[in-house]
């Protein structure tokens, strides 16, 4: 079940921490820890704070739970670094820094040998800046280092029975913001109250809306756009009562890094 190219970079570690959201990435992770080395020698850690989606770290705990690890909860208030709120294309650098440094207090705690992330080979493929932090911190990503890509991960999952094998990935709130757009408490409380409208009343996942300038940039997959456009009746009062200047639908739909990459363009 777990490939072995994993199991030998977990099995000498004899006693880890796991940073685990509640995505599909790190629970396929720290699934593995417990399998290969007990669920006694395994401590999961969850960031909490205005960043992340409240859903996030309840579907993290109930994955403690169900794995039978370990786990603790760290507040974490990424609005009080400068470097975060001002948005700069390295944000993630910042934020994984100050975040990680908090987790190592807790894996010293635990006795572990190595705090581990969910970062899997397509990751690399990506400019992520956070990677940065985390190799400058010596935080390992076993996934990553197997060499496994995100479709054998989601396959792991499926293996493994996890509750989050086909759910879409959730990033944190900060990612719906371009470089240089400030992060604020009340701009992640718009986007967040809006996607959950959207999500709630259309039903559709993944769903996006990107803050660029005051407005609120709408991205669905391919195939829900007609349905949109259909419901912009219901959908731009609501919106605006939320803060928005204005409401668009971006044709192209969704896909990951999509600010990133058209602000490197402009």
């Amino acid at each position: 079940m777990i490939p072995e190219a994993l199991e030998s970079i977990l099995r000498p570690l004899e006693r880890v921490a796991v940073a685990l959201s509640g995505g599909v990435d790190s629970a396929v992770l720290a699934a593995a820890a417990a399998r290969i080395l007990g669920p006694e020698r395994v401590l999961a850690l969850t960031a909490t704070g205005p960043i992340f989606p409240p859903g996030e770290a309840e579907l993290a705990r109930e994955t403690a739970r169900i794995l039978k690890v370990e786990h603790k909860e760290v507040f974490f208030d990424a609005l009080s670094l400068p470097e975060f709120r001002e948005n700069p294309p390295d944000r993630c650098y910042h934020c994984k820094k100050t975040l990680f440094e908090l987790f190592l207090r807790e894996v010293r705690n635990f006795g572990a040998k190595a705090l581990l992330d969910g970062t899997q080979a397509d990751d690399l493929l990506e400019d992520r800046p956070g990677l940065r932090a985390l190799s400058e911190l010596g935080v390992r990503s076993p996934l990553a280092e197997a060499g496994l890509t995100k479709g054998e991960v989601r396959e792991l999952a499926r293996g493994l029975g996890l509750l989050q094998a086909e759910r879409p990935s959730s990033p944190c709130l900060a990612t719906r913001f371009p470089p240089g757009e400030p992060v604020t408490r009340e701009g992640l409380e718009r986007v967040l109250r809006a996607e959950d409208f959207l999500l709630k009343h259309l039903n559709l996942a993944p769903i996006r809306v990107r803050l660029v300038r005051g407005e609120a940039r709408i991205e669905a997959p391919p195939e829900a756009l007609d349905q949109l456009f259909a419901a912009r009746e219901k959908i731009i009062p609501v919106l605006k009562r939320l803060g928005f200047k204005r409401v668009a639908l971006d044709l192209e739909g969704y896909r990951t890094g999509s600010l990133v990459i058209r602000e490197k363009l402009r």
